[in-house]
């Protein structure tokens, strides 16, 4: 974690500052503002979920969680939510759980931590605990104080070797219920599911063999890094996708936009009051509720349209921007200058 700085963002909710990018997990007006705008909210307004009970989910770079968080707070008690997580790194899984999102759930946090002791080594979690979340308690949620001091005491009594659902009922009675036990619901999320897989994510989205209805991409800018908005990964992302899927980005770049696009999605813009702040791409046209115009689809054909390309997925951030450079000086088409003269 020694590349991250804890931030406070503009609506109260905590982020990360990824010192090497220069880069903020979501954005500086509000983490959680911004799951809600570009995210949750233009899954819903879709209807993509009209007559559905059951979707399936993938979050590709998790993050510290907020897409997940906001899309089960939502929606987790009005249907079943099976979600798969790609994250690069383990230890902003182990912080999503406790991390200030506004949210004051602290069913969504005990979700949360359930899933990842599954799947996990306890006393790991318990070392992110101690050298994190204590040091840096201002950025971490009130809803899990009443547990969090002793919540490593109680593992090493245990000596890591406590099943899930006996974690959970001791430290729901033992901790929670005398002050919270007016205020939550334990059954909200009982019908969901959370997964995850840690590594580059142009290798862990290969080894699922799910079909999903709903896609959010949240990678770093791909200015800053563009290794997943390649056609080359977009194309492995389509092929998990049904042709009743859709996929959500804050990204508006004109080579990712062109990419989609080249690969046969309808490609949309997310609107919120009248502005364009993301992108929402689909097979199915009618998902689609903002498409892109005229204007847009002919900006594709100029060198600012020359998708990002890593055939073999194996490439560097700066192997891929190199190579884009290479193929825009040499390229025929219009410069992207030249055409916003002609267009006007």
């Amino acid at each position: 974690m020694n590349k991250y700085k804890f931030v406070m963002t503009k609506d109260g909710s905590a982020g990360l500052y990824n010192e090497d990018l220069r880069e903020i997990y979501h954005s500086n007006t509000g983490a959680a503002k911004e799951a809600c705008e570009k995210f949750v909210n233009p899954v819903i307004k879709s209807g993509i979920l009209k007559n559905k009970n059951e979707i399936n989910i993938l979050d590709i770079c998790y993050g510290i969680g907020y897409n997940t968080k906001y899309t089960l707070l939502s929606l987790g008690d009005k249907l079943k939510i099976n979600i798969d997580a790609l994250e690069s790194e383990l230890n902003l899984i182990y912080l999503s759980p406790f991390i200030e999102d506004k949210t004051n759930d602290i069913n969504l946090c005990l979700f949360l931590l359930s899933k990842i002791i599954n799947e996990n080594n306890n006393e790991e979690l318990i070392k992110f605990i101690e050298d994190i979340i204590k040091e840096n308690g201002q950025y971490f949620s009130n809803a899990t104080r009443p547990f969090i001091e002793r919540f490593s005491d109680y593992i090493y009594k245990t000596k890591g070797l406590v099943e899930n659902r006996s974690f959970l009922h001791n430290i729901y009675y033992n901790y929670i219920s005398n002050k919270y036990n007016s205020d939550i619901n334990l059954n909200k999320y009982t019908g969901c599911e959370f997964s995850f897989k840690i590594g580059d994510a142009r290798n862990t989205l290969s080894m699922l063999n799910n079909s999903y209805d709903v896609v959010f991409l949240d990678a770093f800018s791909p200015q800053k890094d563009p290794t997943l908005w390649t056609i080359d990964f977009l194309n492995l992302v389509k092929s998990k996708m049904n042709s009743d899927s859709i996929l959500l980005s804050y990204s508006k770049s004109t080579p990712f936009r062109s990419a989609l696009y080249n690969l046969g999605f309808f490609v949309g813009k997310t609107i919120l009051n009248n502005s364009d702040i993301g992108t929402a791409a689909s097979l199915n046209k009618n998902l689609i509720i903002s498409p892109i115009s005229d204007f847009d689809v002919s900006l594709f054909k100029t060198r600012a349209g020359i998708p990002y390309k890593d055939p073999h997925l194996i490439l560097s951030p700066s192997q891929i921007i190199h190579n884009r450079i290479i193929e825009s000086n040499s390229s025929d088409l219009i410069s992207h200058t030249k055409f916003l003269k002609q267009f006007k």
